[in-house]
């Protein structure tokens, strides 16, 4: 063979090997996946990306529940986010820890709250926060206490992991909103609001929506409810400068709340629409501001007598121990 077709061949060799390596380096997207669900009586949908590689020795791996928007489901930020590939690019270049990212499907129009009417969701926030997580802790090796889980999510997910921080501060360490379908609670005389609730709802919280419902249901009672609380979940909120105008509002008004109360908090407002060319850019510096926060191992689990494990801090799983 002539020597310059030798080398030639050679740098495509290199070449091939290369991008072959790289593939390999690629995370793993798993869909039609399914966790037991007591709180539901039925199987939850979902997605999941996770390393190609096993979590480094002494380590595991954190893990974020991602929620998609109104009418959407488990494979929405596969296939419209592209969150594999902006996961892959972040990891690559260090900025973010491997982790796995699961992506539950809530039930279309749930608002990821409990909803055990005729016809209603279920209770879809204790099958999320609750079974799910136990489920992908007992399945993947990952850091099964509140340091390493995160939630965030679009629009309705927006408010679903707000709402499920606020509820969870012992299971999640910071919650990401983007575009968060995010309101004050309503005044039961607001016949305005009201109407409207009804139309936009879609039966979550009742058919006819019923104000009360809603306003249990409400993120802002929960800010101060939790001040006290000496861990307080940390919050990424987000909208785009050409969203709906009671995103934009919600999610300003969420901040300053979250700040009045001592939580760290970042609201950004940046470029965009209620879109996903808007999500999946912004989900970007979320991730960033996310990653520090992270930790892929557990601390040492303070020992009791009397009670067992809280899934905050779960027990190993199949006997292994946290490392």
């Amino acid at each position: 063979m002539p020597q310059r077709m030798f080398a030639v061949l050679c740098r495509s060799l290199l070449c091939g090997a290369g991008m072959i390596g790289a593939a390999q380096a690629h995370g793993i997207v798993e869909r039609h996946l399914t966790a037991p669900s007591a709180a539901l009586g039925h199987a939850i949908p979902y997605s999941l990306y996770k390393p190609a590689a096993a979590p480094a020795a002494g380590t595991r791996w954190p893990v974020l529940y991602l929620l998609h928007g109104g009418g959407g489901g488990d494979q929405d930020w596969l296939d419209y986010g592209k969150i594999a590939a902006t996961l892959d690019d972040e990891i690559a270049a260090g900025k973010l820890p491997p982790l796995v990212v699961v992506m539950p499907d809530g039930g279309g129009e749930s608002w990821f709250v409990d909803n055990t009417d005729a016809g209603g969701a279920g209770k879809v926030e204790t099958a999320l926060s609750t079974d799910l997580v136990e489920a992908i802790d007992t399945t993947l090796p990952t850091a099964a206490c509140r340091s390493g889980r995160a939630v965030g999510g679009l629009s309705m997910g927006g408010y679903g992991a707000t709402l499920f921080a606020l509820d969870h501060p012992d299971r999640f360490v910071a919650a990401i909103s983007l575009s968060g379908a995010i309101a004050e609670p309503i005044d039961p005389d607001d016949a305005v609001r009201i109407k409207k609730g009804d139309e936009y709802y879609d039966g979550a919280f009742g058919k006819p929506f019923d104000v009360e419902r809603y306003n249990a249901a409400n993120v802002f009672p929960r800010v101060d409810k939790d001040a006290e609380l000496p861990d307080k979940p940390s919050f990424w909120i987000t909208a785009g400068d050409r969203d709906g105008l009671g995103i934009i509002t919600g999610s300003a008004e969420l901040h300053v709340a979250l700040r009045r109360a001592g939580y760290d908090t970042t609201l950004r407002i940046g470029a965009g629409q209620h879109d996903w060319t808007n999500w999946a850019q912004s989900i970007v510096p979320a991730l960033d501001w996310l990653a520090p926060q992270l930790r892929d191992s557990c601390p040492p689990m303070r020992s009791t007598a009397a009670a067992g494990p809280a899934l905050g801090q779960s027990e190993p799983k199949g006997g292994e121990a946290q490392k």
